[in-house]
């Protein structure tokens, strides 16, 4: 591929598997590696089991891996992905699986909700101590811009990204989106988006899941049919959960 005189070898990029199964088949075989996505979806869809196959999928790989949670408490995190992988209680004791409670500290340092600024200084923090080489920050909704003006704020959000990115990081934000068709800065900014769904057909709910965009990757377009298995979340390239 040759952009402005400049040959590009898209297959040369280095990639790290997303742990979920048919779900690297979609993306080139995985998310290049250090690069910040967005995995985004109505509560429910399977965002934070994502996030976790992710995780699990390094520390499996002798990674040290990191899940850093502003809402959640990461013991009911772990307590839910052990239905699907008992194995990851060996990984968090083996500290191959690192799990932070930032909420209560980012709120004790302030009065406010956590900021952009505070929560990247903390996760620099966290990725330098333990060389940590995946990053999952669960949700970031929960994070404020700590200015109004609209071009101010998303200058924020692209140091906020673009400071994950200097740390070499392969980091998955997780976002919770209500409203199918409104689309935040964090879309434009990231380097891929991976957006869960879920609809209503025949009586059941049936899950979903598509690419919305992956930087210097050619993906899947359509929306794919995922369900929850007895080994976690698992993605069917050949299926549609809109079709019968």
């Amino acid at each position: 591929m040759s952009i402005g005189g400049i040959v590009m070898d898209l297959s040369s990029q280095e990639r790290i598997s997303t742990g979920v199964k048919g779900l690297d088949d979609l993306i080139e075989g995985g998310l290049v590696r250090g690069k910040v996505y967005l995995v985004t979806g109505p509560p429910g869809s399977g965002k934070t089991t994502l996030g976790m196959h992710f995780l699990m999928e390094g520390a499996k790989n002798g990674e040290t891996v990191a899940y850093a949670s502003l809402v959640h408490n990461p013991d009911d995190v772990v307590k839910d992905m052990t239905r699907f992988d008992p194995s990851i209680r060996f990984y968090v004791g083996s500290k191959k699986l690192l799990l932070f409670d930032l909420g209560p500290v980012l709120w004790r340092e302030s009065s406010h909700v956590p900021t952009w600024k505070s929560v990247l200084f903390r996760l620099r923090e966290i990725a330098e101590e333990n060389k940590v080489s995946r990053l999952v920050i669960d949700p970031v909704t929960a994070i404020e811009f700590s200015i109004g003006n609209p071009a101010e704020k998303r200058a924020e959000l692209a140091r906020f990204v673009r400071g994950l990115e200097d740390m070499e990081v392969t980091t998955l934000l997780i976002a919770e989106m209500t409203d199918l068709n409104r689309y935040t800065e964090e879309h434009y900014l990231v380097s891929g988006v991976i957006m869960l769904h879920y609809f209503l057909s025949g009586g059941k709910m049936v899950r979903g899941l598509q690419i919305l965009k992956m930087r210097r990757t050619r993906h899947g377009n359509g929306i794919y049919l995922a369900e929850f298995t007895n080994k976690g979340l698992v993605v069917y390239p050949d299926k549609s959960p809109l079709i019968k």
